[in-house]
């Protein structure tokens, strides 16, 4: 799988050096097509991943609020890392920083109930 989602990144990556001279938002649109195609072949892999988690989770008893939290920060990391790179390919890398930003601020609140429940644990276990 990822020989294919090389030669496909290869490939628009040379059409679009050659097309960004003339139609630099063609460049950016044929780049988030091929970011989107890449993801799509990755399909399998991330609904294996997804069937992964399920299955270890189920295996430790663990609670299925981080079992889900765990598949959204992966979901939040992956969103987050297409449209940063989407944003530094347009020249926006300011953009692409606020793109990082908000994907560190979304993770830290999906974790802070677990964090409190964390600390709530810790702070019985001591009293």
């Amino acid at each position: 799988m990822i020989l294919k989602i090389a030669a496909l990144c290869v490939a628009v990556a040379m059409i679009c050096s050659a097309l960004r001279l003339q139609r630099p938002e063609m460049a950016t649109a044929l780049s988030l097509a091929a970011g989107l195609a890449a993801l799509a072949l990755l399909y399998g892999e991330l609904s294996q991943a997804t069937r992964w988690v399920d299955a270890f989770r189920q295996l430790t008893r663990s609670d299925e609020d981080l079992s889900a939290a765990v598949l959204k920060a992966a979901g939040i990391a992956i969103v987050a890392e297409l449209g940063g790179q989407l944003c530094a390919d347009a020249g926006e890398t300011a953009l692409a920083g606020r793109v990082a930003l908000a994907s560190r601020v979304a993770m830290l609140g999906l974790c802070a109930p677990m964090l409190a429940e964390l600390s709530e644990a810790l702070r019985s276990a001591l009293s």
